[in-house]
């Protein structure tokens, strides 16, 4: 049985699971955070293994006690044994090369080493020891010194020979290599007491198997940046500053790496305050790809205070060293807003035109006392110009200190420069702005022959043209000018500063004339770019209208001098081209023409340039058309209104030699008909609508080359719905609530009946007669606005669609007065007059009235009733008791009590003292 004077490791096969510490938001208190931890769900992968053989082996045999063999072939002789030559006595080493665990972490060591014969299987005592190195002089006499005894093995209980398995050697394999050894020797012995009894000899192989399990710590963490702003660790304090409101979410980059694959690694971060270091955040949060991130998102870390960071690494089983401190301020002050100035622009009166396009002037920003100013940002720009403009950043001569751009402007007019200060945590002052005014020193340029963005059609190639020129800069001296690519002039300047030249354009379209001038001082403008458009476009004349069809000949008239040949082509209103471009050759006088015929109706745009016999191309001329579609007009007369009924149809067309009309209703779009033209070029037909419903008329007309027209129509309804009348029931005014008749008239041929309803569709069926008509009588029930609805009906069930008829009708009682007419001024004080009440419905036995007077001032006199004739009619006599505004109220009451809608009689009775009467 093996039995180990080391105690065996109980560190499992494989490594330990590792822990991820996750946070989401810490306080900082004066004691280290702790983190709530959660364990990884991955299972971690096992530990790498190594299996170490030895690079050499030797024994010493008491028998030649002064040499050792090395690497001799057999096996290992261990203990006392007999041979022909006598008695021996031998020790084994195994020397193990280490040099492929250094830097490892030795986490497990097992040694394997077979043994391969006995003399006595009943006889069995080993020993293995750690010793110094085997060299050339060892020897029995000199053996290496023994260091540690690191294993035993006794007797057998089963089996011979057997193998010493699993020997752990952690212990010693971990000395070694952390004490820096390359090698590890290893003695396989018999015990002393044992030694010279050949019973215990033995024979193991020449080779031995160590099993090592290990771990390579982690690196130590590299290329340490603080996130925001993106900067590389700083090693001494203050470090890197970074803007105050960044600190709620502060990052922190470092690069790890690990020889072993598939480790898990997770950082741990340290966060303190450099003035009370207790002011402290630790985090772990887990390694990827190699890159290790942490997040510390305090929101009550104070800010103008100083930082330190730093972190290490853990794969589970080992931990790399602390990485470099780095250290951080947060800046919470804002620079102040900086100062700008410049002798050459600015001034205290914006409006000022100062300097000059060209004219270089420099722009000084400085801090306006902030220390800690890093690099201005600036940005200067057209106040006329709408086009965004972005920040340029310079940096400061010095911390707090000034600097300086230099500004050419390439405009004149209105420019704003805008700065602000940026300090080392990136923290922005507010903007200053300074407005200014760039004086315009180029020359001016006119022509009238040449006059700019519209070309005078006086002028042309080679007709030389006037060109004036005014001063820019004061005291003018001179002007340099060249037309397009032309070589360089000089003119001098006349005592006012003006000039003039004459040129003679070389080609067609925009022209560019560059011109500046000098002062006397020596001053030079920047080239002042005059354009102007030469118009060597033909021209173009139309005989006649452009219509569908119909051949249309355009005259062309040359521009270009030696106009040899025309080339046109149209375009849609998209400047899609219409077929392919078309060149026909110049007459003698170089005019030319060509004939088209418009294929279909719309807008178009003609475009036509000339060339000459040395191949120069005109400008383009622009001629936008309308193809007149000759749409046929169409009109109705004399029915078409009802099904059956037969209407009229007139067509008439604008298309020269029209042929023929192409027409077809709405109603049957698949069945086109046609109907020669008159020679008038109109036609008439005649068309009965079998239906109900809208209908479109439409018509083409062709002329004799086969070609169509576009569209024209009329649009109409034809309805079958019954007519309604009734002199009884009229639809303005309000009528009387008495019985009444409706005439019912059909449009829908085979009628039998109507269905007849008042304000519903509850019908009630009326007989038509032979020739579909009917009356139906009504009496109303309720005052008011209703709705008569009927529709015929045939024998076969068909119905036409519904027709409505509205009226009114009241039951309040007709007032009347001969001395007293309605809304007029009549009679006087004290005059009598008699008020006649006349029923709008059956049934009154007496009306009720009251009279009332508005004006001048306002009274009402008790209300009154008075008895209904047989008839149904009653009267009254009243008397006013003085001038004024007057109105009458008047109720009927049936007979069941109820009483009618009001009637209001108004009337005026005049001031009898008044002037005039």
């Amino acid at each position: 049985m093996l039995r180990t004077h080391v105690r065996r490791s109980t560190l499992p096969g494989r490594r330990r699971r590792v822990v991820t510490l996750l946070t989401t938001t810490l306080l900082l208190t004066g004691t280290a955070a702790v983190l709530p931890s959660v364990a990884s769900a991955a299972e971690p992968p096992p530990l790498p293994v190594k299996t170490l053989s030895r690079s050499s082996w030797a024994f010493t045999d008491a028998a030649d006690p002064l040499h050792v063999k090395v690497n001799p072939p057999g096996d290992a002789p261990v203990g006392a044994r007999v041979d022909a030559k006598g008695p021996h006595v031998s020790r084994s080493y195994y020397t193990l090369d280490l040099t492929s665990l250094r830097g490892k972490h030795v986490v497990t060591a097992a040694l394997t080493i077979p043994e391969k014969r006995a003399t006595d299987c009943a006889h069995r005592a080993v020993e293995l020891w750690s010793t110094a190195p085997l060299t050339g002089k060892s020897s029995w006499a000199n053996p290496p010194k023994e260091q540690t005894r690191l294993a035993t093995a006794g007797a057998l209980t089963a089996g011979c020979p057997a193998d010493l398995t699993d020997l752990d050697l952690t212990a010693a394999v971990t000395k070694a290599v952390q004490g820096g050894e390359k090698t590890l020797t290893l003695e396989l012995r018999v015990p002393a007491a044992h030694e010279l009894d050949p019973r215990y000899g033995r024979w193991f192989a020449d080779d031995v198997s160590l099993k090592v399990s290990y771990n390579t710590p982690p690196s130590v963490p590299a290329n340490l940046r603080t996130a925001y702003p993106d900067a590389p660790c700083a090693t001494t304090a203050p470090g890197v500053f970074t803007r105050a409101y960044d600190i709620p979410i502060t990052g922190h980059y470092a690069d790890v790496t690990d020889p072993d694959p598939g480790q898990e690694l997770t950082a741990h971060w340290e966060m303190w305050s450099v003035d009370d270091p207790s002011v402290r955040r630790d985090l772990d949060w887990a390694v990827t790809d190699g890159h290790a991130y942490a997040q510390f998102d305090n929101p009550w870390l104070p800010a103008d205070h100083t930082y330190a960071w730093r972190l290490r690494v853990t794969d589970g089983v080992d931990t790399s060293d602390w990485s470099p401190t780095c250290y951080l301020t947060p800046d919470s002050i804002k620079p102040e807003v900086p100062d700008v100035t410049s002798d050459v622009y600015l001034t205290d009166n914006q409006w000022e035109p100062r300097g000059g396009i060209g004219v270089p002037g420099q722009f000084t920003f400085t801090a306006h006392g902030s220390t800690d100013v890093a690099r201005y940002e600036y940005r200067i720009y057209d106040l006329d110009s709408q086009d965004p403009i972005e920040w340029t950043s310079v940096p400061a001569e010095s911390l707090g200190g000034p600097a300086t751009i230099t500004f050419t402007p390439r405009d004149s007019g209105l420019f704003e420069v805008v700065v602000r200060s940026v300090d080392r945590a990136n923290n922005y002052s507010w903007d200053q702005g300074r407005v200014f005014t760039v004086k315009d020193i180029r020359p001016y340029v006119w022509s009238t022959l040449y006059p700019p963005y519209y070309p005078n059609r006086d002028g042309n190639v080679g007709v030389p043209g006037v060109f004036d020129l005014s001063p820019g800069l004061p005291d003018t001296v001179s002007y340099t000018y060249h037309l397009e690519n032309a070589p360089e002039q000089t003119v001098a300047a006349d005592a006012d500063g003006n000039a003039h030249v004459t040129l003679a354009p070389t080609h067609g379209g925009e022209n560019v004339l560059y011109v500046r001038n000098t002062g006397a001082d020596g001053t030079v403008s920047l080239d002042r770019e005059y354009k102007f458009q030469v118009d060597t476009a033909p021209d173009i004349t139309v005989d006649g209208g452009v219509q569908i069809g119909s051949a249309t000949t355009f005259q062309l008239t040359p521009r270009l001098a030696g106009t040899t040949s025309y080339t046109y082509w149209f375009t849609d209103y998209q400047d899609a081209p219409i077929g392919d471009p078309v060149t026909v050759p110049a007459r003698a006088d170089g005019t030319g023409s060509f004939t088209w015929t418009p294929p279909k109706p719309g807008s178009v745009s003609l475009r036509v340039r000339s060339t000459d016999a040395a191949g120069v191309r005109s400008e383009v001329r622009y001629l936008s058309l309308l193809v007149d579609g000759a749409a046929p007009y169409v009109t109705r007369t004399g029915g078409a209104d009802a099904p059956g009924q037969p209407g009229t149809f007139t067509f008439r067309s604008s298309m020269k030699d029209t042929a023929e009309f192409v027409y077809w209703p709405s109603t049957d779009p698949a069945h086109k008909l046609t109907v020669p033209a008159r020679p008038d070029g109109t036609a008439e037909v005649t068309w009965t609508p079998t239906e109900a419903g809208n209908v479109w008329f439409t018509a083409q007309a062709r002329n004799t080359a086969g070609v169509l027209s576009a569209e024209g129509s009329t649009f109409f309804t034809v309805y079958d719905s019954p007519v309604v009348t009734s002199a009884d029931f009229v639809r303005w005014p309000a009528g009387p609530m008495r019985p009444g008749t409706f005439q019912l008239s059909s449009r829908m041929a085979g009628t039998v009946a109507f269905e007849f309803a008042v304000d519903s569709y509850t019908t009630t069926d009326v007989p038509a007669g032979p020739d579909g008509k009917a009356t139906a009588a009504y009496t109303p029930t309720t005052s008011g606005y209703h709705t008569v609805y009927v529709r015929a009906r045939a024998a076969d069930g068909r119905t036409s669609e519904w027709g409505y008829y509205s009226f009114t009708v009241t039951d309040k009682p007709l007032v009347s007065s001969a001395g007293y007419p309605a809304d007029e001024t009549s009679v006087g004080p004290g005059v009598p007059g008699t008020f006649t009440f006349t029923p709008n419905a059956p049934g009154m036995t007496e009306y009720v009235y009251q009279v009332h007077k508005s004006w001048p001032d306002s009274t009402d006199e008790p209300e009154r009733a008075v008895p209904a004739g047989t008839d149904g009619t009653a009267a009254i006599d009243w008397t006013p008791e003085s001038y004024g505004s007057y109105y009458f109220t008047v109720q009927g009451r049936r007979a069941d009590g109820g009483l009618t809608e009001t009637a209001y009689y108004s009337f005026s009775v005049r001031d009898a003292s008044a002037a005039g009467d």
